[in-house]
């Protein structure tokens, strides 16, 4: 904070002369003196609807005086010189009283000062030590906060690496990864759950999970201890993706750190409702928690933004934070407050449990195939070229089946209406097949495409055997014909297998 300091030399004076003369300079400049020690005497300019006070701390010495002006609320800039003027206003002022008798009542006045000060000193310290014992702000690391914000830092790189995206998310990567993607999430992928809450859709979204997360977990850590904190933040992330799952009944693809901060702010919301912290910070920190609590819920209403984890995760934790509130209050039993972190472990499990296994979240496990073959072929660089290709030869395909069920009663009519613009299609077939067989894709799809080839060679057979049937038309080419009709109708059964 900004402040201004200046020494001053008074040849002849003692220590009690410039501390009584500094006194009445409050007084004449109608500041206010608040505390005094043996050497020291802080007083405070006024305070107003625009302006606020600021602290002069006055050091003295035989012969010597020390004037110390300074901001204290938080400011951070002296733009106006408002510290150099205080102390030159000081100085004036004190000149004058310096030149006139001190009054009786300023020893005794700077006495009570004194006293009063020692009492206040000692009052912070016993509330500082009733705070630091329940909030253990002085005894505590933050090996679990840094240690979460490491993960996610890490998984963020690796996902990027792999194709992710700094700033403009890949959703199929996320998926990949372990966001809570519904069709997935619903089909066997319970573990989503939680992995979700390591994944990020960009750099900012981590920026500012990671200070929220910083915030809270100053705060509530040293608290709770590690074990509760950090299975607090498990049990909570669970709770908000659950939250996210029912709410977006349409489906949702969904991560981030946010659901479990809001957790933890939770928690520490329902202790702040307690007795547990003292008094004197823990209206300011009600407060303080509430708005920021208040105005991440008001922003998550905009679109993008998964609003339903947010307070998924914050009533858990609300719920959370009374259920340790008797063992944190009263030192409880470590084997019950064990207990109670084995219940909420075990409830947490239970509703993951319960909800995935609903009748009414039961998603098709064959629409979970197609996901999963969809997320696969995304792996690959020329998949969306090979499915172009893929849906150039359906079509193909489909036109030659046209042509093969015609209702053209003679083999030799159907040859002379349909052999032409047939063989053009299986050129155009052929070369489609070659290029699809030349892109880098899964295996896949490289199985789709030999089986396609099967399918086009089985479909010129087919062509093959009407031209013998329109030479001779007897049981054995019929035969045949029926038994190339029947290998191509297990290829496309083949095929719809790999879809």
């Amino acid at each position: 904070m900004p402040s201004q300091k200046q020494e001053f030399s008074f040849p002849g004076q003692t220590t009690a002369q410039l501390l009584l003369t500094a006194y009445g300079t409050f007084l004449e400049l109608s500041w206010t003196p608040k505390y005094a020690g043996p050497n020291a005497i802080i007083g405070y300019t006024p305070r107003s609807w625009n302006k606020n006070d600021d602290e002069i701390l006055v050091e003295a010495t035989d012969g010597a005086m020390t004037v110390t002006s300074s901001f204290v609320h938080n400011e951070s800039f002296d733009m106006m010189g408002k510290n150099k003027k205080h102390i030159q206003d000081f100085m004036g002022a004190f000149e004058k009283v310096k030149t006139r008798e001190p009054q009786a009542s300023w020893t005794e006045e700077i006495e009570k000062l004194r006293n009063q000060t020692v009492e206040t000193v000692t009052e912070h310290v016993k509330q500082s030590e009733e705070i630091n014992k329940v909030m253990n702000l002085t005894g505590s690391s933050l090996y679990v906060t840094y240690g979460i914000i490491a993960a996610n830092v890490v998984v963020f790189i690796l996902m990027a690496i792999n194709g992710a995206g700094i700033f403009d998310a890949n959703a199929l990567v996320h998926i990949r990864w372990g966001s809570n993607y519904t069709p997935l999430t619903l089909t066997g992928d319970w573990w989503r759950l939680v992995s979700c809450i390591f994944i990020h859709f960009g750099i900012i979204h981590l920026a500012l999970n990671t200070y929220g997360l910083y915030v809270v977990g100053t705060l509530l850590e040293p608290m709770l201890g590690k074990i509760k904190f950090a299975l607090s933040y498990l049990c909570t992330g669970v709770f908000a993706s659950i939250a996210s799952l029912w709410w977006h009944s349409e489906g949702v693809n969904s991560a981030g750190a946010s659901g479990a901060i809001f957790g933890m702010f939770g928690i520490f919301l329902a202790l702040l409702l307690t007795n547990l912290i003292p008094k004197q910070i823990r209206s300011s920190l009600l407060k303080n928690i509430g708005i920021v609590v208040a105005i991440n819920l008001i922003y998550g209403m905009k679109a993008g933004v998964d609003n339903a984890a947010h307070i998924g995760g914050l009533l858990s934790g609300v719920v959370i934070g009374f259920i340790f509130y008797p063992f944190l209050k009263n030192g409880g039993p470590e084997t019950k407050g064990n207990l109670a972190l084995a219940g909420i472990a075990g409830a947490t499990i239970l509703a993951a449990w319960l909800y995935l296994n609903s009748p009414g979240n039961k998603l098709d496990p064959q629409g979970r195939q197609v996901i999963l073959n969809e997320l696969n072929e995304a792996k690959f660089p020329d998949s969306g070229k090979f499915f172009e290709m893929y849906n150039e030869f359906a079509e193909i395909d489909g036109k030659v089946v046209a042509m093969f069920n015609d209702g053209t009663a003679s083999y030799s009519e159907w040859l002379i209406k349909n052999e032409s613009n047939i063989n053009q299609e299986f050129e155009k077939a052929t070369n489609i097949i070659a290029n699809m067989k030349k892109y880098d894709v899964s295996e896949t799809s490289k199985t789709k495409a030999s089986l396609l080839e099967q399918l086009l060679d089985a479909r010129k057979e087919e062509v093959s055997i009407i031209r013998k049937l329109a030479e001779e038309d007897n049981a054995p080419n019929q035969l045949k014909r029926a038994e190339i009709k029947n290998k191509q109708e297990e290829l496309l059964i083949e095929l719809q297998k790999h879809n």
